[in-house]
């Protein structure tokens, strides 16, 4: 009798560990305005969404998902749902932003305690913070902004309070990046069927990559990430690869692109030529593959948007149609 009560607590085990979803694995990080999902595994597809079903961020093949948390009226959501696809399941979780966290509804309420003049109120993770509330914590924290100016991501906030300018205003005044310093600074690791692009120095996710083949053949897409992954893997892989970058300043939104050519000899990826802006590419004759937005969401023609139409040879057009 005990070795059979023995055998169905296995297997109940057994059946449990299987029946647990990708979901059950997450974990959450981030402000409001822009968030990180991280599983344990590679998920074949992300998907968040808020509410009315914007989607907020989409990736594949990866074990962490970025979300731009950023409606139409300029004020973010505070309800979100993320999905989870995989080969046998599809799991989602939803989560709310509770003042200073992202919470799954049912969570303990949190509590916040103060860092001075570094990022102030923050919820320390034991529920045993200093403020129970976070209106109580930000009437006795305060953190002093300040702001220095780096010439890849332009003006930014060290969190110290001793940066060089009092104001943004008079930061972006002397203050600018340029198109290119982006692609400028790409760099490449890995193998010829898997390899990985990366901006040094950049400390805030790209808006959106895509990475093509000479033949027009996408290889990779990401939104919102620090870093692109490419699977290169064909009965016969590309020797050369065209990854195009699309970013935001205080200005506007910037596409440039760089050419990687695969040298068998060294074993890397080579940066081909100089860094190419998409003002200087030229769609005529040429075969149209598909129209994507700024977040890399798949669209058609329209007036007063930016659009990138992506084209069979690997090039991209940026256009702003005013109606």
């Amino acid at each position: 009798m005990k070795k059979l009560l023995l055998t169905l607590v296995t297997a109940c085990a057994i059946l449990f560990a299987q029946a647990q979803s990708p979901c059950d694995s997450l974990t959450v990080s981030g402000s409001q305005n822009q968030l990180t999902l991280t599983s344990v595994g590679i998920i074949d597809f992300w998907e968040t969404t808020a509410p009315d079903g914007t989607i907020l961020g989409q990736d594949s093949l990866w074990n962490m998902h970025s979300v731009y948390n950023n409606s139409s009226s300029g004020i973010p959501y505070d309800t979100i749902t993320t999905c989870l696809y995989t080969m046998n399941t599809v799991c989602c979780v939803v989560y709310i932003w509770n003042g200073s966290s992202w919470s799954i509804p049912g969570n303990p309420v949190p509590s916040w305690d103060c860092s001075p003049n570094m990022i102030g109120c923050f919820d320390p993770g034991t529920g045993t913070g200093q403020y129970t509330s976070l209106s109580a914590c930000q009437t006795a924290c305060s953190v002093t902004a300040s702001w220095d100016c780096a010439p890849a991501t332009g003006c930014y906030d060290p969190g110290t309070g001793t940066g060089q300018y009092t104001s943004l205003a008079a930061c972006q005044a002397v203050c600018s990046n340029t198109t290119s310093v982006y692609c400028d600074s790409m760099i490449a690791n890995g193998s010829q069927t898997q390899c990985v692009f990366e901006i040094i120095g950049l400390n805030i996710p790209v808006d959106y990559w895509i990475s093509t083949a000479n033949d027009g053949t996408v290889l990779g897409e990401d939104s919102m990430s620090t870093y692109h992954m490419v699977y290169n893997s064909f009965t016969i892989p590309n020797d050369t690869i065209n990854v195009c970058i699309t970013y935001a300043d205080a200005i506007g939104y910037y596409t440039c692109c760089v050419t990687w050519v695969w040298d068998a000899a060294s074993g890397m990826w080579a940066k081909m030529g100089g860094v190419t802006s998409v003002a200087e590419i030229n769609s005529d004759n040429k075969k149209l593959i598909k129209i994507v937005d700024v977040l890399g969401r798949e669209t058609f023609p329209k007036n007063n948007e930016i659009l990138f139409y992506i084209y069979e040879d690997g090039t991209i057009d940026k256009r702003y149609i005013i109606e």
